[in-house]
């Protein structure tokens, strides 16, 4: 196939999802063969996977690219008609020129995974690049420039135009028109709409059926408030925000005006990535900026010089969990969650006056408060009751937001870090921060736990409903048995033990409860109080204690060495269970 021939106005171009993704996601090495190509589809190599064919954009997770293996794939992409390869970011030296050879001999491209985002952001990115229609561009709008598009389809749909994100965030507007519009006055004012009126629409369900919607939504004129229609921008399945038009001096709602808007929507995608695309790597720079700063690699100066955070003021980190039920914060949140989670937490900051900068985390998010008020007490009470308002109010935000949806209840802890005198010392937040959320995920013992008339399981320590948040030194029991379990998770017995006993036993005999058996007696060290915190009639409680237990086992329940070393190997398998969980 001739160069000439891969500009095929029905597929994406390497050139055009380069230029709709940035350089932030993915770095171009070499294209020998030009940047017109097609590119059919985005593969993630896997071993099980159909081999690479004609057009794919190869995405190379497990190969480094210093090694022969990178070579070699590249060869193979060549020799199949692949579009490129995908690799992990790399430096200069032999083995870049080497890969840089192949790809001249092969004649497929090299592209690089930006340093500042993971394969989980770039492969998004990539997958909704190769889904956004390549349609006719607007005359005179570059790509990217929404307040130009805002204009445009104003235009050519004849109303006053706003695009928001997936947030209700005000991305673009268009020029003001003589008509009195309140609800647009106010939002552009706020750079969202009015609080009272996202509440409505919420209740109303108006925004799960917008992000459901596949055509155009019509809401109808209230008193002063004109007229709309409103339709959602998608890259494929992903959707990346929506365009509201308002009434502007006469009827907008008519089948030509749905059949613009339809048409423009599958335009604004291709911007509306792109503008996505900038902001989020703007975004990734900051949070790499916070990160550095946290793990004590980079100095507060530079954080200070990114954010406007005062160097001398005090400062706080809080460390937020966010899962269901008694697994919040224990276990990983990924993809969309993490973004949306990441933009309400701040948003939840900015209303309350907080100055905040929220960077991700496997377990949730890490908040690092900053111009703090320099007397101590004030300054730990305002970090107290911004922690106590994200455990209590978060939960249901999330949830309008459909940001973290399943069938368990959502739950929110937070860990507090000590009061800083200055921005150096975030990193020492940080970290008691931390501790305090692991101990907060693993003790008994909740801190400033919610005020409600809810049950809880004491024998699990999850409160049905209840949020929680902690200092270090709450939970300072909880921390030091973590701290000891982690030293003791490595040994290796030299004897069989009671637990190993009843580990043996269980898998055979199918009594998996014969460890809660032992481990409900071992914590409350009464025979009735246990049956009770089990839920199990005392009488069949004793005679599995007595009969079982006991007997499988060989535990001396008299034996205080006994009875510490069986809580201590019970609380390796809870750990080891959570982990897995």
């Amino acid at each position: 196939m001739s160069e000439a021939g891969w500009a095929d106005q029905s597929q994406q171009t390497l050139e055009g999802l380069l230029a709709l993704v940035g350089e932030r996601f993915v770095e171009l090495g070499c294209a020998p063969r030009g940047v017109a190509r097609p590119v059919r589809r985005l593969v993630v190599l896997d071993a099980l996977e159909p081999p690479e064919s004609a057009d794919d954009l190869l995405v190379a997770i497990g190969v480094d690219p210093h090694s022969e293996a990178a070579v070699a794939l590249v060869r193979r992409a060549g020799e199949a008609g692949a579009a490129g390869v995908v690799f992990r970011p790399v430096g200069t030296g032999a083995s870049s020129e080497a890969l840089r050879e192949a790809a001249v001999a092969a004649g497929a491209a090299v592209l690089f995974r930006g340093w500042w985002t993971d394969w989980a952001t770039a492969i998004g990115m990539l997958q909704a690049g190769l889904s956004v229609a390549r349609e006719p561009g607007i005359a005179g709008v570059p790509l990217g420039d929404l307040p130009e598009l805002a204009k445009a389809i104003a235009l050519q749909v004849g109303g006053s135009v706003t695009i928001e994100d997936m947030d209700s965030n005000l991305l673009a507007y268009s020029p003001t028109g003589q008509d009195v519009d309140w609800i647009r006055i106010w939002t552009i004012l706020g750079k969202r709409p009015p609080a009272g009126r996202m509440d409505d629409m919420t209740t109303a369900g108006f925004f799960r059926q917008l992000k459901k919607s596949t055509d155009v939504l019509y809401r109808a004129a209230q008193g002063d408030t004109p007229e709309r229609l409103i339709v959602l921008v998608r890259a494929g399945d992903i959707p990346l925000g929506s365009i509201w038009v308002a009434a502007q001096g006469r009827p907008l709602d008519s089948p030509a005006n749905r059949e613009a808007l339809r048409g423009v929507a599958r335009v604004a995608a291709a911007h509306l990535l792109h503008d996505q695309a900038r902001r989020e790597g703007q975004g990734q720079l900051l949070q790499e900026a916070v990160r550095a700063l946290l793990d004590g690699r980079e100095s507060a100066e530079l954080l200070a010089t990114r954010t406007g955070l005062p160097v001398a003021e005090r400062c706080a980190v809080l460390a937020v969990g966010v899962g269901e039920g008694a697994a919040a914060g224990a276990g990983s949140v990924t993809g969309e969650a993490r973004g949306g989670l990441v933009r309400t937490v701040f948003r939840f900051c900015t209303e309350r006056g907080q100055v905040s900068v929220v960077v991700p985390t496997k377990r949730g998010v890490l908040v690092l408060l900053g111009s703090l008020p320099q007397d101590r007490a004030r300054a730990e009470d305002q970090v107290r009751l911004l922690a106590r308002a994200l455990a209590e109010e978060l939960p249901a935000q999330l949830r309008e937001r459909e940001q973290l949806r399943g069938r368990g209840r959502l739950v929110v802890r937070v860990g507090i870090g000590e009061v800083q005198e200055g921005l150096d010392r975030a990193p020492e937040s940080r970290r008691t921060a931390e501790l305090a959320l692991s101990g907060l995920l693993f003790g008994r013992t909740r801190a400033d736990r919610s005020r409600d008339d809810r049950t809880r399981d004491d024998r699990t320590g999850d409160d049905r409903g209840g949020t929680y948040f902690a200092r270090v030194e709450d939970v300072a029991d909880a921390v030091a048995l973590l701290h000891f379990a982690d030293a003791l998770r490595a040994a290796r017995l030299p004897v069989q033990t009671p637990v190993g006993r009843l580990l043996a036993h269980a898998p055979r005999k199918g009594e998996a409860s014969l460890l809660d058996t032992l481990g409900a007696f071992l914590e409350t060290g009464e025979k009735a109080k246990a049956a009770d915190a089990l839920g199990v009639a005392r009488t069949t409680y004793a005679h599995r204690l007595d009969q079982t237990v006991v007997r499988v086992s060989g535990i001396d329940l008299d034996d205080p060495d006994a009875r510490l070393l069986a809580q201590l190997q019970l609380l390796l398998l809870r750990l080891d269970a959570a982990t897995q969980a």
